[in-house]
């Protein structure tokens, strides 16, 4: 098996297939540690939870964003900080209403990436406890919902309005997932989506920036 040229501690896999699931190979190499802490990811919350809501998003920074802010590893994990606060915050507010609430560990898998001319972006998939979320929700800001807390856990990271994040989330085709413990089909189809995080094309390397990470729950 090939090394990543750029860091060589990280292994190259190439091929249709990673342990027996179908990923993503025609945006090149995939790296087999990142494939590798991705299905573990998948497995630690198929272990909590018989179904799981995969929801995949995209996070741009604003064009003045200062450069040292970017190279800052401290980013993402300001923003799953909030976003986990949030959704704490939103469960709470609902047992004391009186509704019943399913609890959620938020897990998740995210990488950095620079674009043709240089803006860097993140790919980013949060797992939940789908008896406790299942969509994202109307794209609406004031709206009580996924899509308003993601925005509003970004600006938090960003240090920014949450109107100011207009834009700087995207929000794919197909972005959410059902993954059922008992259902292969289900976990192939969203670790093939979610494979193409691991590719080795447009990572950043060096200088000590963390191109790819998961929740260590």
């Amino acid at each position: 098996m090939k090394r990543n040229p750029y860091n060589t501690n990280q292994k190259l896999h190439s091929g249709g297939h990673f342990q027996n699931f179908k990923v993503q190979e025609e945006h090149g190499p995939l790296i087999a540690n990142y494939l590798n802490k991705t299905l573990n990811c998948f497995v630690r919350s198929l272990q909590h939870y018989p179904r799981v809501c995969m929801m995949r998003f995209d996070l741009h920074v604003p064009d003045n964003y200062a450069m040292s802010a970017l190279t800052d590893n401290s980013l993402m994990a300001r923003f799953f900080a909030s976003l986990k606060s949030k959704i704490t915050c939103s469960q709470v507010h609902s047992i004391r209403a009186g509704n019943r609430v399913n609890e959620t560990e938020l897990r998740y898998i995210w990488c950095r990436e620079s674009s043709a001319v240089g803006r860097t972006h993140f790919h980013v998939a949060i797992l939940v406890n789908q008896d406790a979320y299942a969509f994202i929700g109307k794209f609406d800001l004031n709206s009580n919902n996924m899509f308003t807390r993601i925005h509003e856990a970004w600006a938090s990271a960003l240090g920014v309005y949450v109107d100011d994040t207009l834009g700087l989330v995207n929000i794919p085709s197909n972005p959410v997932y059902s993954i059922h413990r008992s259902d292969k089909q289900s976990i192939q189809e969203a670790f093939y989506r979610v494979s193409y995080l691991s590719k080795l094309n447009t990572k950043q390397f060096g200088e000590g920036i963390h191109s790819f990470g998961t929740s260590r729950i």
